[in-house]
């Protein structure tokens, strides 16, 4: 046992000296600023995607304050789409100085392989990659040279943070069956997503923690509405007493709370149901008491990578790994988010005053949703 410590010990140095010299050795290659950058991102969804359009909205934001040349490139959750795009902005002219992507659909080995072979830079937001993937990839800056970094959600934290609001509310609303157990069943989006996998091991971390909490099953949606709603309609016949419906997305809780309504029951009363996203059609729903919770923040990811490239570009210190957090929102809190930002105007936002290259007394990003509401009274 107290050798298994030490050498945990040991390995949890080196990697942080990994990091920390691959972190220097980023803020050292880009001492000399680019003019007018061009980043291409690579959007695997549409422009109306609930989701989606967000963090394109708060990304272009973030660009027009820095001096990047935002081009967005929207793949309709179509993996081939998704392939194609990634090999078009990669043999694109001009070239974009930048790609900012991701892992979707398994399409994140080819960006970095592409990237190595015509040296363009690329960043990974929203997904990346999971157990023996990431064994073989490694981390940015290492395997691949033009990999600077990752700045990521933590996907387990929001699915923990959606589901411990959801069992605390229906435990206090008394929704347990007859047997004093509470029973939840969760809708997750595509097999092959990172975000949907990492956020139902939070889920499941959460019911571990309760005795009389059971966990029913798990169905996967595709973060389809329709698909949800589908699903929904067949599972509280099977399960009649569900106190708990989680979904990995606002939008499938949408096709969730459908159902309900379809079945005779209340959503929010009967059975209570929450997403992750803060999607704008979902909180006109939370605010309305029909859903119960939205947890998100993540859309901003985008626009603080465009914060954290510019500050590398101009020689600061950047973490080559790094993750973002959830916060949820609820009836109690939800009016204080949608009054400053539910048109999403997002030049409200000075994201200048998050870079430390032009705030020398910014010693760590604060990226968290009361510093970016502290700009809007």
């Amino acid at each position: 046992m107290w050798v298994h410590c030490f050498w945990g010990k040991i390995l949890k140095k080196v990697l942080f000296a990994v990091l920390l010299c691959t972190s220097l050795l980023l803020s050292a290659s880009f001492a000399v600023a680019v003019e007018k950058p061009l980043v291409a991102f690579a959007n695997p969804a549409s422009k109306t995607d609930a989701f989606w359009e967000l963090v394109t909205s708060f990304m272009q934001a973030a660009a027009d304050d820095l001096g990047f040349e935002l081009k967005v490139y929207y793949a309709d959750r179509n993996h081939v789409l998704i392939d194609e795009n990634v090999n078009s902005i990669y043999s694109q002219e001009p070239r974009p100085d930048f790609v900012i992507g991701m892992n979707a659909r398994g399409s994140g080995t080819a960006m970095l392989e592409l990237g190595e072979a015509t040296g363009i830079k690329t960043v990974f937001i929203n997904q990346s990659f999971l157990t023996n993937d990431r064994t073989l990839m490694g981390l940015p800056g290492e395997r691949y040279k033009n990999w600077l970094f990752e700045y990521l959600p933590d996907d387990v934290h929001s699915g923990y943070l959606l589901a411990k609001t959801l069992i605390d509310d229906a435990f206090a609303r008394g929704l347990t069956d007859t047997n004093g157990m509470l029973q939840i069943v969760g809708v997750t989006g595509h097999e092959l997503s990172s975000a949907s996998i990492l956020r139902v091991q939070g889920l499941k971390k959460a019911v571990a923690e309760y005795p009389n909490v059971v966990l029913d099953q798990l169905v996967k949606a595709d973060w389809k509405r329709d698909r949800a709603h589908d699903l929904a309609l067949g599972l509280i016949g099977r399960y009649p007493e569900i106190g708990v419906f989680w979904s990995a997305s606002d939008v499938m809780s949408m096709g969730v709370i459908d159902a309900i309504g379809e079945l005779g029951k209340v959503a929010n009363k009967d059975i209570l149901t929450g997403g992750v996203d803060w999607a704008n059609s979902a909180l006109p729903l939370v605010k309305g008491d029909v859903m119960t919770a939205s947890v998100g923040g993540h859309f901003m990811d985008g626009g603080w990578a465009l914060v954290m490239l510019y500050d590398l570009i101009h020689g600061e210190e950047v973490p080559p790994m790094s993750l973002s957090r959830f916060s949820v929102l609820t009836k109690g809190n939800v009016d204080i988010y949608s009054d400053r930002f539910g048109g999403n105007d997002w030049s409200q936002i000075d994201f200048r005053k998050f870079s430390k290259h032009l705030n020398p007394k910014v010693k760590e990003y604060d990226f968290g949703l009361e510093a970016v509401l502290n700009q809007v009274r």
